[in-house]
C-alpha cells in the first residue's frame, strides 16, 4: 500500500490566515465602535442625569437662599408679616464713572434705574432696560451690593445694607440694619469661611450684637479692642437673642449705653476676622447715608415686595 501526499497548493493557506486575519480585525474594529458607542451613550444619559439635578437644587438652593435674607431683612428690623419692602441693588459702571441703582420689576409694577455720577450729579432716571439690553449693560458693572428699604404708611422704616469685607480665610458677606433714626438695629453675617471655634464667632448673636443701638455720630469711630470683654457684657448679650426688646432694655439698658461708645471687643484668636466685619460695618453704613441723600428723595415712592413670611 503506498503513501499518499497530500496536494499542497502554494499560497493557499497564506491566503486562508490573511482572510482569517482581516476577519478578526474587521470584527474586533467592530467591538470597538460598539464599544465606543456604548460609552458614548452611558456618558450622555449621565451627563443629562447630573445636569438635571444640578438645576434643580441649584433653583431651590437659590429660592432657599432668597427665603433667607427676606427672613433675615424681617427679623433685622422687626418688621411684621407682609411689610413693604423696596429692593434696590447697586451698582459700580467704571467706564461711566457713575454709580448706578435698580429696582427689579415686581408683578406689575416696571423696574426703574437711577444713574449718579460719582459727583452725585443724576445722569438717568427712567425705566429698567429689558433682558437683552440688561445682560450688554451688565458687563460694565460691578456689584456694590443690595439695598433694601422698608416703608411704612409712604415713609422710611428702616434700612438694610448689604456688604462684604476680607476675612481671615475669604469674604464676609453681611447685612447691617438701620432703624428709621439711623441708629444700627443688627448686624447678621450672611455668608463667611472663618474657622469654627475662631474667626466663625463673628457670626454668632452675641458677637454681633455689640453692634445693636449704635448712632450714627459713633460709627466713623467703630474700631476693635483686643482687651478681655466684661463679663456683665458678655451676659447680657447672650442674653439677647429670644428676649423681648422692652424686657432686654430694662435689664440691660445701663450696660448698652455704658458700652455705646467703646470698641468692639475681637474675638479671642480671631482679631482679624473682628476687624475685618467691623471695618465692613462701618464702610457699609458711611456709604449708605452718603448715597440715600441722593437716592432717598427719588425712592420714597417705591416699587412695594411682600416679604416672605
Amino acid at each position: 500500500m503506498s503513501d499518499v501526499n497530500p496536494t499542497v497548493v502554494p499560497g493557499a493557506a497564506g491566503a486562508a490566515g490573511a482572510a482569517g486575519a482581516a476577519g478578526a480585525a474587521a470584527g474586533g474594529s467592530g467591538e470597538l465602535w460598539r464599544i465606543v458607542a456604548s460609552m458614548t451613550a452611558t456618558c450622555a444619559i449621565g451627563a443629562a442625569i447630573l445636569g438635571g439635578i444640578f438645576i434643580a437644587t441649584e433653583r431651590y438652593a437659590e429660592e432657599a437662599r432668597v427665603r433667607g435674607e427676606q427672613r433675615a431683612v424681617a427679623e433685622l428690623l422687626g418688621l411684621e408679616e407682609g411689610a413693604q419692602v423696596l429692593e434696590v441693588r447697586q451698582f459700580l459702571s467704571p467706564a461711566r464713572d457713575a454709580v448706578v441703582y435698580q429696582v427689579p420689576a415686581v408683578e406689575a409694577a416696571a423696574g426703574r434705574e437711577l444713574v449718579f455720577a460719582l459727583d452725585g450729579t443724576l445722569l438717568r432716571d427712567g425705566a429698567l432696560a429689558g433682558t437683552a439690553a440688561e445682560a450688554e449693560a451688565a458687563r460694565d458693572l460691578h456689584s456694590l451690593g443690595r439695598l433694601f428699604i422698608a416703608t411704612r404708611e409712604g415713609a422710611p422704616a428702616g434700612f438694610v445694607a448689604e456688604g462684604e469685607s476680607r476675612g481671615y480665610k475669604n469674604r464676609i458677606r453681611f447685612f447691617v440694619a438701620l432703624s428709621a433714626d439711623w441708629r444700627i438695629a443688627g448686624v447678621r453675617v450672611v455668608e463667611h469661611e472663618e474657622d469654627p471655634g475662631l474667626g466663625a464667632e463673628v457670626a454668632t448673636p452675641w458677637f454681633q450684637g455689640q453692634y445693636v443701638g449704635r448712632d450714627l455720630a459713633a460709627v466713623p469711630r467703630l474700631d476693635v479692642t483686643r482687651d478681655p470683654m466684661p463679663e456683665d457684657w458678655r451676659g447680657a448679650l447672650r442674653a439677647r437673642p429670644g428676649a423681648a426688646a422692652g424686657d432686654w432694655t430694662s435689664r440691660f439698658g445701663a450696660l448698652e449705653k455704658r458700652e455705646a461708645e467703646k470698641p468692639i471687643y475681637a474675638v479671642t484668636g480671631a482679631t482679624i476676622s473682628s476687624r475685618a466685619l467691623t471695618d465692613g460695618v462701618r464702610a457699609t453704613i458711611l456709604h449708605f447715608r452718603r448715597r440715600w441723600e441722593l437716592i432717598g428723595p427719588r425712592l420714597l415712592v417705591p416699587v412695594p415686595t411682600k416679604m416672605a413670611p
